[in-house]
């Protein structure tokens, strides 16, 4: 009895340890010689890795048979992604200095690569360096990347806008789980919360390809924070406090590494008031004013858990998410004033109309790797449930829940050291449903299933980066509660192909990609006021699906000291669906007669959308703390289409510090944007006038037995009234928001 009860733990033991390998190296200064203290080793595959000890050592255990990708990097080094494909036992990586280029790696096109050898025009940030001047919401931190806008409805509804398109037409996925949240909605924002975040990734253009339809203008990509450190623990709290509307932001994470099995819990919280907007003067005045019911607050819990054994990785994942936002400018009077969205008072009190929504997001994820082989099967599925309160306080106007049921199949066979090969399916069932005791219908019950099928060929030589694929894809669109009830299916083929050169001091890229998006039902059989817009919409059921044309152009330099980036681009749109205001036979604006409403009729067009990013980095040789970074991002469309943002001028200087000073300080950055007019406007838009913003930002860090964090500063310093152009306020003469201080504060264990 005894022996098969040792033989048991046995087993038990090798199931959840399963076998160890270890992999020892070592990080050198390529110029020196020398060991880089604390340098990063990052394991793709497993999402943790070590940090090398003061002389450059380190050790990784537990890693899986036939594939490893490592990158390793350092402060003031470039960093270097490394593929093996067995674990080798001895291995010794030198790392050159480098005082400019930021080199993340990307994990959204398929393929992990560092930034600069992609053929796809894509953008890796890390939340962190988006947010040294820290930003109210995650879309506002990512509007710091060139050619990213946030098309904003106050402080607490943002979506995220890519080279003019926003909505429907950026798809956005989180670890490769696709998100919907009703974004056909103007007042729908983005309904992610900033929580154990690590970076984005912004893929500028169609990227069907790979993601499928809706992809026609971009994709979002949230990439979570890795585990912790093999057979470490961290426990890290952070609060924020801002003075604008009097916000707080509470976050508290726990994370552990043991062996095979690492797991990962956090939890968020925060709260806003009315938000005031600016009066141009640099001292406080005394008669603030305040956007009445742009209070906001919420709440996330979400959690993580990651085995591996042998060649086999599996991820499980949850996150539920509540928000509950204010609706400011939000009114059913056909007549209003301007002066009646604002307020004296600064309250946080829930009142109507507003937004309850209800977020769950799962999904489980299965990696398994040969020799030449890796297979990705994931399974998703998400809920949003969207309550909107109009005129009653336990009656909701809206009621709608969106489900999504979604798979995801990626097979990759390496043929040799050159080619390979990417194959996948993905599909999704969705289901969109109205509460019994909604008052208002905005889109019927409907059911949409989606089928896609693509192959991508990838090659690789010395130092140039070839890609070319096309794809395959079906949309099932049903509903039978509309008269004579509507069932279709829309289907479309797209490619890609790129080519990039990419050498130490520079980097080419071009790329031409397709994208394709079927109507939306509420496009297809709108009829009916939208009072976030304040318009009476009518659809058309006879509407094509939407198809993109992008050519991208990459041209890139790398200095010792200096970096300067140059990537135009044009996106030509068949089909193209966009408002426009009906008029009568008099020639005057046609209004609803039970509304009191304009008219207006949801047309197709071919669009053109064409401008690009220029971007530069200046590192000085004789002043190694101080960096310059510029980027000028310009758009141009001549089809007087609605909401295209402003072209934008990013200036950010900052000042690093090795933290010889009694505050332990670590870098002060100062950030000038300025917006130019937009006269290119929709006929029923007004034009925007330039402003300009300037932001101060310090962070700073206390090492002990405990690291201490900290950072303060202030966004709209000189207290600027303005209206940004994509600010859906816009239209009731509603600024933005005005000097913002703010204070965190984060605590690791």
């Amino acid at each position: 009895m005894s022996k098969r009860i040792n033989f048991l733990i046995l087993f038990l033991a090798s199931v959840f340890t399963g076998h160890s390998q270890f992999i020892n190296g070592k990080v050198l200064d390529s110029e020196s010689g020398i060991g880089i203290p604390f340098a990063k080793i990052y394991c793709v595959e497993l999402q943790n890795g070590v940090t090398a000890d003061s002389n450059g050592y380190w050790q990784l255990e537990n890693t899986i048979d036939f594939q490893i990708t490592l990158q390793i990097s350092a402060d003031e080094f470039d960093s270097k992604l490394l593929k093996f494909e067995n674990a080798q036992q001895n291995i010794t990586v030198s790392l050159e200095p480098s005082h400019v280029h930021l080199d993340e790696i990307i994990v959204s096109t398929s393929d992990s690569k560092l930034q600069r050898y992609s053929a796809f025009p894509v953008e890796s940030r890390k939340i962190t360096d988006l947010n040294k001047i820290e930003q109210t919401n995650l879309v506002d931190a990512m509007s710091n990347i060139a050619g990213v806008y946030n098309f904003s409805t106050g402080n607490g509804i943002a979506k995220p806008v890519i080279r003019g398109l926003s909505g429907m037409r950026v798809l956005t996925s989180q670890n490769g789980l696709r998100l919907e949240n009703q974004q056909w909605g103007a007042d729908h924002g983005f309904a992610v919360l900033n929580l154990g975040i690590e970076r984005v990734e912004i893929i500028k253009g169609p990227s069907s390809l790979i993601y499928g339809a809706d992809a026609l203008g971009g994709v979002i990509y949230l990439a979570d924070e890795p585990y912790s450190n093999l057979n470490k623990q961290e426990i890290k709290a952070s609060t924020k406090l801002e003075t604008n509307s009097m916000a707080t932001v509470n976050k508290i994470s726990f994370k552990t590494s043991k062996n095979n099995l690492r797991f990962a819990v956090y939890g968020g919280y925060f709260s806003r008031a009315n938000y005031a907007i600016g009066n141009s003067q640099f001292l406080n005045s005394s008669n603030k004013e305040f956007v009445a019911n742009s209070k906001n607050t919420g709440g996330s819990f979400k959690t993580a858990i990651g085995y591996n054994k042998k060649n086999w990785i599996t991820n499980f994942r949850y996150q539920i998410l509540y928000f509950q936002n204010g609706l400011p400018g939000h009114t059913h009077d056909s007549v209003w004033e301007a002066s009646s969205f604002l307020s004296s008072d600064q309250s946080r009190n829930y009142t109507i109309p507003a937004q309850k929504i209800i977020n769950h997001l799962a999904q489980w994820e299965n990696k398994f790797y040969f020799k030449k082989d890796e297979f990705i099967i994931r399974f998703g599925f998400t809920s949003n449930d969207l309550k909107e309160y109009g005129e009653k306080l336990f009656t909701p106007g809206i009621d709608m829940t969106l489900q999504n049921t979604s798979y995801n199949l990626r097979w990759k066979h390496n043929f040799n050291k050159h080619f390979e090969i990417i194959s996948g399916s993905q599909g999704m069932l969705q289901t969109n449903s109205n509460g019994k005791k909604a008052e208002e219908i905005l889109v019927p019950n409907s059911n949409f299933n989606d089928f896609g099928a693509y192959s991508l060929i990838k090659g690789t030589f010395n130092l140039w980066n070839i890609q070319a694929g096309a794809r395959y894809d079906q949309r099932s669109v049903i509903t039978k509660e509309v008269i004579g009830g509507f069932d279709k299916i829309f289907s479309g083929v797209n490619y890609s192909a790129g080519i990039s050169r990419s050498s130490k001091k520079l980097t080419t890229r071009l790329n031409a990609s397709t994208g394709f998006r079927p109507p939306h039902i509420s496009e297809l059989l709108a009829d009916g006021v939208h009072h976030a817009t304040m318009q009476y919409l009518i659809g058309d059921r006879n509407f094509e699906s939407e198809r993109a044309n992008q050519l991208d152009l990459y041209l890139g330099t790398h200095f010792e000291h200096l970096e300067i980036v140059i990537n135009p681009f044009i996106n030509l749109i068949d089909n193209y669906i966009y408002k426009i205001q009906r008029f009568n036979n008099n020639n005057q604006p046609e209004v609803d007669d039970n509304s009191g409403l304009f008219v207006f009729d949801m047309k197709q067009t071919d669009a053109v959308f064409s401008g690009g990013d220029i971007a530069i980095h200046y590192h000085p040789h004789v002043a190694h703390w101080l960096h310059l970074e510029s980027n000028l991002s310009l758009l141009s469309n001549q089809d007087s289409l609605p909401f295209i943002p402003q072209n934008r001028l990013n200036n950010i200087i900052k000042i690093d510090f090795k933290r010889e000073n009694k505050l332990n300080l670590e870098s002060l950055s100062a950030q000038y944007v300025h917006f130019f007019d937009q006269n290119n406007v929709a006929p029923y838009e007004t034009p925007s006038s330039a402003y300009q913003l300037i932001n101060l930002g310090c962070t700073g860090s206390i090492s002990n037995k405990y690291r201490i964090d900290y950072s303060f500063g202030v966004n709209n310093l000189l207290n600027v009234k303005y209206i940004d152009h994509l600010s859906r306020l816009k239209t009731y003469e509603i600024p933005n928001a005005g000097r913002n201080i703010y204070v965190k504060i984060s605590l690791t264990l």
